[in-house]
């Protein structure tokens, strides 16, 4: 309930049968806006995403197009295990399979160069491509459709088999 006392200030408020002065509102309020704003800060709420992240997809043959004309420009990785790799792999393509990029990835730049990663079909480089964004890195592209889409390109590649094994995308 509201008090009105005729000792009370001009530069006091009363509420609930309490005075209280201007400047211990305005100190009540800051600290207040401080708590909620450690409290969002430094809980796991802020990095909760509400929309569904976006992959950088780039089309196999326009890729094979800007990475023969500059080849140092990029960093193409292929993430399938090293036997799906070694039967068959995208002409210029290193390996670096899906479950090293824990240890390795330090390994890559973050700028001055393209990341662009290729699997089977998408899938595992997609997990790839979101754990190096994770770590900071802007600088990556997929292959949307993976080996799968460069092969039906018709698109160089190299190894010692010529079919592809979409089981061998799993690591």
């Amino acid at each position: 309930m509201f008090v009105h006392s005729a000792r009370m200030s001009r530069s006091s408020t009363a509420y609930n049968d309490h005075v209280y002065s201007t400047s211990t509102l305005i100190i009540a309020s800051v600290a207040a806006a401080c708590a909620a704003a450690a409290l969002i800060l430094f809980t796991p709420v802020r990095w909760v995403m509400l929309t569904e992240p976006a992959i950088n997809d780039i089309d196999a043959a326009g890729f094979q197009e800007r990475f023969a004309a500059n080849p140092d420009n990029f960093v193409f990785l292929d993430v399938r295990p090293a036997a799906a790799y070694t039967a068959l792999h995208a002409e210029g393509s290193s390996n670096m399979p899906l479950h090293t990029f824990f240890d390795t990835w330090r390994t890559l730049p973050k700028d001055g160069k393209e990341i662009v990663l290729i699997c089977s079909g998408g899938r595992a480089s997609g997990v790839a491509y979101h754990f190096l964004q994770h770590f900071g890195f802007f600088n990556i592209a997929r292959i949307h459709g993976g080996i799968e889409a460069w092969v039906l390109a018709g698109l160089p590649t190299n190894g010692a088999g010529t079919s592809i094994n979409p089981a061998a995308e799993t690591p």
